[in-house]
């Protein structure tokens, strides 16, 4: 069997996805970081946006298989690899599990995420976005199509984040989603069904971001709390590193690495700038 190489950051919401998918599944991968925002914005780079012309985390090489959206890994995992099946054989558990799928996908998180009381500082991050997607493609017009259509989809995006009202509107959504998902778990144990499911592993992550975002996903609604205290106790939560609370250690410690061969550099000019000036000013002869 090939590697498996998962691009991917600790705390990227649809990177959490990925890797639940792949520990439900058990399936060994190498994982590279890649910091889709600042300081280095990696995931912009030409290398990567050639990979995953959409600029996000995460991206699953299999071999020469790339696959570059996250519900597409959990999917692809699920159907190419052995395990535990995650896709239920009954035509109508299958069905209930694509509805909700779909239902996560399509709720806009980004907007969710960076609305509300980091509108502010949420806001300044995309217009840094913007900035390094622009000098990208100055330096790679080769390239121009690409990276207009992600400045679009920032733009987009960015401009709705910061708008109070939609993000009133994005709560008031996820609360009826939230009771809908609630009464469906009063009936079964688990979102398809009497079997866990991708729906499961992938909801997982979903409840786990709004906990972290403050939005108290759980409460009044008995079923839902139950079952995420099941999901909650799977393996699978802390092998995925599932977030429900931000953990900044982790993050520094992931910025420190990806830093660290730059620093060295910077260390390295400044120590040969140091002996120049050193030299040239006549002060090593106050040190013989």
């Amino acid at each position: 069997m090939s590697e498996v190489t998962l691009y991917h950051v600790p705390p990227s919401f649809y990177s959490q996805i990925a890797r639940i998918a792949l520990s439900e599944k058990g399936i060994r991968y190498r994982g590279e970081y890649i910091l889709p925002g600042p300081p280095r914005f990696e995931s912009y780079a030409p290398w990567y946006m050639r990979l995953n012309p959409g600029g996000t985390v995460p991206t699953l090489v299999d071999g020469a298989t790339v696959v570059a959206d996250s519900f597409a890994i959990a999917r692809y995992v699920d159907e190419r690899f052995s395990g535990p099946r995650l896709t239920p054989a009954d035509p109508d558990a299958r069905a209930a599990m694509e509805r909700w799928l779909d239902r996560l996908q399509r709720y806009p998180i980004r907007e969710l995420s960076y609305g509300g009381e980091i509108a502010g500082i949420g806001g300044r991050i995309n217009r840094m976005r913007v900035a390094v997607l622009r000098w990208r493609r100055r330096r790679h017009p080769e390239m121009a199509a690409i990276y207009d259509a992600k400045i679009a989809d920032i733009e987009g995006f960015a401009a709705r984040a910061v708008d109070p009202a939609h993000t009133d509107a994005l709560r008031d959504e996820l609360a009826q989603t939230l009771d809908e998902l609630d009464a469906v778990l009063s009936e079964h144990p688990w979102i398809a069904g009497d079997a866990y499911s991708l729906a499961d592993a992938l909801w997982t992550v979903g409840v786990a971001r709004f906990r972290m975002l403050g939005l108290d996903p759980l409460v009044g609604r008995p079923a839902l709390a139950q079952w995420y205290g099941r999901v909650h106790a799977r393996p699978s939560f802390v092998e995925a590193d599932v977030w429900e609370r931000f953990k900044p250690a982790i993050l520094a410690r992931v910025v420190v690495r990806k830093l660290a061969p730059l620093l060295a550099v910077l260390v390295g000019v400044a120590i040969v700038v140091a002996v120049a000036l050193w030299r040239a000013c006549g002060c090593a002869s106050s040190f013989v």
